[in-house]
């Protein structure tokens, strides 16, 4: 619950609170479901035990707020370092410093969040452990509260739309335990004269519990008010309040549902997906430090391309290395430095579908320097994905010998024995595999569970395709390869219906960067148009 007393900073006054004040008396208590704000006459909400508490791990994708150690994504509403205290992995209110809010500022996003009432409890009704989750920049709060045994009003207990709608039911854990909030928040949207075109929507899990079912709010959450909508940003901070009982939290994260600026489109497919980057990371930044605008630095070019791409900036890394290309000396030019170039920027043509752009550069790097390794691989990827499986075993066989670590080494081998294979020479291909040259000793072996050495184990019948595919396995791009893999390998036993399957699952893990989605994708297309035949 927001108090209304004491002074307010100039974030918390954003908070839609002082609208309340302008508003009529009839209007910030007209009823909502039947009741007035706060009525104590408002049934409770069932009780329910919910099930023990539940360890939920960010995921992937997921920005980490709270990791158990560091605060350094918060700050207090005045924009003073945060002032509540670390705790035993968790932070806590310290009574009397103020809101504390994100640094960032968010849209649509899922959010993740665990939070301990103080133990022995203190108080009741509204003032035992009392907090709240606010979206909106302070305008749209889940009531954070001591709802174990606690009666207050319905509109103000734990996991309540605050002031508007109570929780479906009562799913509280005793207060010193654990609970976790699983929130879905879709922000209001204005039109350009403030006019309400969506109201701002939320879903909260209590402790695995549904208690909030795609719920559009009035307007923003108050004490003792309703005021109306006003428009304001997308994109706002998050904060945590404080209502001078010191609630712990932790394990908060959360999953942007919508694109921020930097998230630009990178691939469409042809059914209309629509993939996008990531945002810069520290490498990124410190990439882009280092080159400090000296585009003919080959190595810095090639360092800040290496790290766009490591967060699906595909299209700003061939930038970045047209930009390099371009401040190449016309005289006495460095052809290695120029195959180099190419053969960067014709691989993230590749991963971005511009398979014309691709090939033109890497075969232009191919006939400046035909012992680049990048260069015959990636060649060797593009020919296959073609259907052009003998000239890519006849590339994939120039790079194994020069593959610069292990895993590049198991990684040419894997796609010189599918090469043979496709291109009708069992055979040979079998003769490759069992001379085991991806398993000779490197300084730089392959890492733990690696996609290809776990395909080339299949091919060589260490592994079943059942185990193929941990069931634990969560990264997108290592389901589209190891699924690839698969596929083609019932292709080669002549089972295009579990080839099929396979490379369906490729193309729907959301690995699209990977070779195994893009070459996935040419597949069933080529079944497709087989098909129809």
């Amino acid at each position: 619950m927001m108090r209304r007393t004491g002074p307010r900073t100039a974030l918390s006054a954003t908070a839609g609170i002082a609208v309340a004040a302008a508003t009529s008396l009839s209007a910030q208590q007209a009823p909502l479901g039947g009741w007035p704000q706060h009525s104590r006459a408002r049934p409770a909400p069932a009780v329910v035990t919910p099930g023990p508490y539940a360890n939920v791990l960010p995921p992937r994708d997921a920005v980490v707020l709270f990791d158990g150690s560091s605060l350094s994504s918060w700050m207090m509403s005045d924009s003073t370092p945060a002032k509540w205290r670390i705790v035993d992995g968790a932070f806590e209110v310290v009574p009397g410093t103020g809101t504390m809010v994100t640094r960032s500022s968010y849209g649509d996003v899922q959010l993740h969040i665990e939070f301990m009432s103080p133990n022995p409890p203190r108080g009741t009704d509204q003032d035992r452990g009392n907090s709240g989750v606010f979206f909106g920049g302070g305008r749209y709060e889940v009531q954070v509260l001591d709802s174990y045994r606690n009666p207050t009003y319905a509109d103000g207990q734990a996991a309540s739309l605050y002031g508007q709608f109570p929780p479906l039911v009562n799913a509280s854990h005793p207060p010193g335990e654990w609970q976790t909030y699983d929130i879905t928040y879709h922000r209001p949207c204005f039109s350009a004269t403030g006019k309400v075109l969506q109201p701002a929507v939320f879903t909260v899990m209590h402790n695995g519990v549904l208690v909030q079912d795609a719920r559009a709010i009035i307007g923003p959450t108050a004490n003792g008010s309703r005021p109306p909508y006003e428009k304001h940003e997308d994109r706002l901070p998050l904060m945590l309040q404080d209502h001078e009982h010191p609630v712990r939290f932790r394990n908060v994260w959360l999953r942007n549902l919508e694109p921020l600026p930097q998230e630009t489109v990178q691939y469409r497919t042809p059914q209309g997906d629509v993939f996008r980057s990531l945002v810069d990371t520290d490498a990124i930044i410190a990439a882009r430090a280092a080159l400090n605008g000296n585009y003919r630095d080959v190595p810095k070019v090639i360092a800040l391309g290496v790290a766009q791409s490591g967060a699906r900036q595909f299209r700003e890394a061939i930038a970045t290395f047209t930009r390099g290309l371009a401040a190449l000396p016309v005289s006495g030019r460095n052809v290695k430095d120029e195959a180099m170039l190419l053969r960067w920027r014709g691989h993230r043509y590749l991963s971005v579908r511009e398979f014309a752009k691709a090939d033109a550069d890497l075969t232009r790097g191919l006939a400046l320097d035909g012992a680049n390794y990048g260069i015959l691989f990636h060649l060797g990827v593009l020919r296959f994905h073609g259907g052009r499986f003998a000239e890519a075993a006849e590339l994939f066989a120039r790079a194994q010998p020069i593959a610069p670590d292990g895993g590049e080494r198991a990684g040419s081998t894997d796609w010189l024995y599918m090469s043979l294979s496709r291109a009708g020479r069992v055979a040979e291909a079998k003769a490759m595999l069992d001379k085991r040259i991806d398993q000779q000793p490197d300084p730089k072996p392959a890492p733990p569970g690696y996609a290809y050495v776990s395909r080339l184990r299949l091919y060589r019948g260490e592994i079943t395709p059942a185990q193929l595919i941990p069931d634990g396995e969560v990264d997108d791009v290592n389901i589209s390869t190891l699924s690839y893999g698969l596929g083609n390998w019932y292709m080669v036993q002549g089972d295009t219906a579990n080839a099929r399957r396979a490379w369906e699952r490729a193309v729907q893990s959301g690995g699209w960067p990977g070779f195994g989605f893009n070459v996935a994708e040419a597949e069933l297309r080529r079944l497709s148009v087989k098909a129809r035949r």
